[in-house]
This record gives C-alpha cells, structure tokens and sequence, in this order.
C-alpha cells in the first residue's frame, strides 16, 4: 500500500508533463497559457473516463465484457499496464523538458525563519550586553549612550555572514510568507471538505455492498459518475453570471458537502431498517443501488468546485515566487483531511461505532449525521472567514463590472416587449449576481 501511494503521488507530476507537451505542441499565435491548462485538463480527463470505463469492462472481477477473473489476474493485468506505460514513458523520455528550477518554496520560509531567529538572539543579546553597561556608566553617560541607541539599528547578518535583513529580497519573502499564513483560515475549513471526500472514497463503497443489484454491477461505475458529475458542473457554472467569483464556487462545493452527507446518511438509515427488517445480514436489501447514484454525483460536484475554486483564489492572492505551486499545497491540505479522517475513524472506533462490516456493529449512520453537523459548521465557518477575512479580489470586481456593463448594453439594445422580458430577466440576473457578490 505504501508503494502504491508512492506512485498514485506522481500523477500531479504527469499532469503538469501533459500541460507543458500541450503547451508546447500549439504554436499559434493566439495561444494563451489558459487555453494550454484547459487543454491539458481535458486529455487529462479523457485518460482517467478511459482507465475508469477499462477497468469496468475488462479488470473487475463482476466487468461487463464477459471476463470474470480473480483477484491475483487482476493485479497482474494492472501489473502488465504499468510497466508498459513507464516502457512508453521512458522511450518518450528525450522529447520532455524541463526548465531549470530556480527556488524552492520551502526555503522561503527557512530563510525567514532564520532571520526572525537571527533577530531574536541579537537583540536578546545586545539588551543584556547593554544593560551591564548601562551599570557601570554614570548617569549622564547613561542617558546619552540610550539616545544613541534609538537612533542606530544594529545589522542583521545570516549564517553565511552577508546581510539579508533590509534588502529587497528579504522584504519579497515577508510578503511571499504573508500571503501564505493569510490562506491557513482557508486551508482549515477545506480539510473538512477532505475528510468528506475520503468518506465518500471507502464508506459510500461499503454501502454498495447490501444493495439490490450490486452483483451485476460493478463499484467502478461510481466512480465514472462521479468524475463525470464534476466534470458536468464545472461547465454549467461556467455558465452563470457569477462564475468569476472563486469564493463563492467554493461556497457552493461546501454546500455540495451538506447535500452529498445527507443524502448519505438518510440512505444508511433505510438499509439499516432493510437488513433488520429481513433478518440475514448477508442477502441483499431491497433498495437498488441507484441511490447511491445522487450521493456520489454531489460528492463529485463538491470536489471539483471546491478544488477548481480554491485553487484559482490561491493564485488571486498568493505572491508570484510560489504561484505555480498551488496543486502542490492543495495536496498537502488534502492529505492533511484524510489524517483528520483517519484519526476521527480511530477515535469512534473506541466508542463502538465501527465494527467487523457494515452489517455488524458499525453505525455508518452516526458517522454520516456527525459530517452532516460539521460540514453544516463548517459551511457557516467559511462565509464568516470568506466575507470578514479575505478583501474581494481584482477579478471579482472586474467580473462585477463587466456583468454591470454587460446589462446597460443589453438594455439599450432591445426595444418594445422584447426590451421589456430582456431588461427584466437582465435585472433579475443582475440582482441575483449582486446577492452573491454581497454574500461572498
């Protein structure tokens, strides 16, 4: 499992090599780094629809194509796979590129660091240095030496014995380090949507297990649904006059958390009352496997709102140096929520809410009406941080100005009834817009 999480790591690594190949490929003139992550996005998506739909064919042991094969097949023809994908790679290997890296973000912050320590320990020592001093003076010496003191600013040297402190690359690290403490409130409430994110990976499958028609169909088919589900809304919300509004994206994929756990845990209470009713823990309940489907397609919108969202605010107000390092600090605060779930499950463990299966002594329906709570908190925890905390960014008001713009123009350009049904649905838009921006 551990090497197994060492390689599902790479595939952030293999999506910016899509990016840049596709960034490099398109030499026309009107080509804009936009439409290369778009591009990229979508081969991108196109493999993973591909791997998912092979997988539900040909390599799950209830696959659609006909072949039943055990467990040890399985991991063989997976094994088959990837060597030939890293013999493909390799061979590929001289048509990759890379630019030179100049920095690391991490060293911002043990440059900091070190010089706040630096600071630290110099003025500790001077004030001691400087009070013995102060003692042995007389008193007219004494006040003299102190008005000295205030108009002098000792140096500040690193390790390496070369001043740092007051330079213009210092001061561009205190405001890299700023911008990034000022997204730590952000980060805390989308650990949340993490731990609901690792729910819906391992306990949404384990109530797939009861269900009528579970032997037919294969588990995989969730997850298409829900990679196609984000991929859906992603669009749709494109469409909206609203949809430069990054905050409120996110607000709408935590509200997605809400909705995908309750529809969770009132499912888990009908199944619970199913296997009691019938008696044997092992057959299969009555209710089709069907209503899983809306829980996992709100789980899918969440995800992608939330992540495409995040990510795009990160950029508005994160500094230059570390811009482009944003999927990178995005993996660690969702790596950081699936610790948080991985604690939470142990700690509800020695409170007898988790038991040998789904049928025996676990309470998923506890579990889910305990997310159901905290991303209800949470949902409220994030619109006071995103509307007191964090200013509205320069493309939300851009965005804000050009729907204002776009309004007049469709006011003065259509007459009789049709001016009025335009002016009035551009009013309402217009209206509905304001709200949002307001609310976020």
């Amino acid at each position: 499992m551990k090497f197994m999480a060492l390689g599902k790591s790479g595939d952030a690594i293999l999506k910016h090599v899509l990016i840049d190949l596709v960034d490099g490929i398109d030499t026309s003139a009107d080509r804009t780094k936009k439409r290369s992550l778009t591009r990229g996005a979508i081969w991108w998506r196109i493999a993973y629809a591909f791997g998912a739909i092979a997988s539900i064919l040909w390599v799950a042991p209830d696959a659609f194509g006909g072949v039943q094969p055990t467990w040890r097949t399985t991991f063989l023809i997976c094994l088959i796979s990837m060597i030939a994908a890293l013999i493909i790679f390799c061979t590929g290997h001289k048509v990759y590129h890379q630019h030179e890296l100049t920095q690391r973000p991490v060293e911002i912050f043990f440059r900091v660091f070190r010089a706040k320590v630096q600071k630290l320990l110099k003025s500790k020592s001077r004030c001691s240095m400087n009070s013995l001093e102060q003692e042995k003076l007389p008193e007219t010496r004494r006040q003299e030496n102190e008005g000295i003191a205030l108009d002098r600013s000792p140096p500040h040297l690193d390790t390496n014995g070369k001043k740092y402190r007051g330079n213009s690359s210092y001061k561009e690290d205190i405001k890299v380090v700023r911008s990034l403490l000022r997204m730590f409130p952000m980060w805390g409430t989308l650990i949340v949507v993490s731990l609901v994110s690792a729910a819906g990976s391992t306990f949404y499958i384990e109530q797939f297990s009861n269900l009528k028609g579970n032997e037919e169909i294969p588990a995989q088919m969730f997850d298409v649904i829900q990679d196609t589900s984000g991929f859906a809304i992603l669009i749709m919300y494109s469409w909206t006059p609203f949809y430069k509004n990054e905050k409120l994206k996110i607000g709408v994929g935590m509200f997605c958390s809400v909705i995908s756990c309750v529809c969770a845990w009132r499912l888990e209470v009908s199944r619970l009352k199913a296997v009691t009713k019938q008696g044997d823990d092992d057959d299969d309940t009555s209710i089709s496997f069907l209503w899983l489907v809306p829980q996992f397609s709100i789980l899918g919108c969440m995800e992608c709102l939330a992540e495409e969202g995040s990510l795009n605010f990160f950029k508005s107000q994160i500094e230059e140096p570390i811009k482009s390092y944003r999927e990178e600090y995005m993996e660690v605060v969702i790596c950081f929520g699936i610790l948080v779930n991985t604690f939470l499950i142990l700690i509800l463990k020695t409170q007898g809410w988790f038991g040998y299966d789904v049928n025996n002594g676990t309470r998923l329906d506890k579990y889910y009406r305990l997310l159901v709570y905290l991303c209800s908190a949470n949902f409220i925890v994030y619109y006071c941080i995103a509307k007191c905390f964090y200013k509205e960014t320069e493309q939300e008001r851009h965005s804000a100005q050009g729907n204002l713009q776009l309004s007049q123009s469709a006011d003065h350009a259509t007459t009789g009834n049709s001016y009025r049904r335009k002016r009035f649905l551009v009013l309402l838009s217009r209206q509905v817009s304001f709200v949002f921006d307001t609310l976020f």
